[in-house]
């Protein structure tokens, strides 16, 4: 198969689709759902949480349920920021050169999943500290697990799509 070496990414523009809208959907929805659960856990949490974990899992930091607010917050901004990024692919870092439209889209369509997955690290970073009886890391790793799967499938699709 023959790459098209005249394809220039900083001219693609992207503009609303049905999948675009449906991702933002999806995203609002399960956002308003993590930030419900959030607040809910502040409400349920004793006055002294685990704040920190070293490599092995266990707590060596605590403070109020509140601090946890502030993780939360960043990784919801990452997960904003993911959604965005996803018109301007010019902007996309890919670990395969792009040479078609195929794989901007791919692309574009990887970057909206890891919002969204995003959002489940923000609630499996608040029902960590939050929500566990007793602590475990497991549900964080479980996401990063996820995070890098979904990157191995794209990437693959994308390098498949040259």
């Amino acid at each position: 198969m023959e790459q098209n070496n005249n394809f220039d990414i900083k001219k693609v523009k992207v503009h609303r689709t049905t999948e675009g809208t449906v991702f933002e959907a999806v995203f609002a929805i399960v956002a308003i759902i993590v930030w419900g659960l959030i607040i809910w856990l502040i409400h349920q949490a004793p006055d002294i949480v685990p704040t920190h974990f070293d490599a092995s899992g266990k707590a060596n930091a605590f403070g109020s349920p509140v601090s946890v607010v502030i993780p939360c917050i960043i990784l919801t901004i990452a997960a904003i920021g993911c959604m965005v990024v996803a018109y301007y692919p010019r902007l996309i870092n890919s670990t395969v050169k792009i040479t078609n439209i195929r794989q901007v889209e791919l692309n574009i369509r990887s970057v909206r999943v890891a919002g969204i997955t995003l959002l489940l690290m923000v609630l499996a970073v608040a029902y960590t500290m939050l929500g566990m009886a007793s602590p475990s890391p497991f549900p964080i790793l479980a996401v990063v697990v996820l995070l890098l799967m979904e990157i191995l499938v794209f990437s693959i699709l994308i390098y498949k799509a040259r």
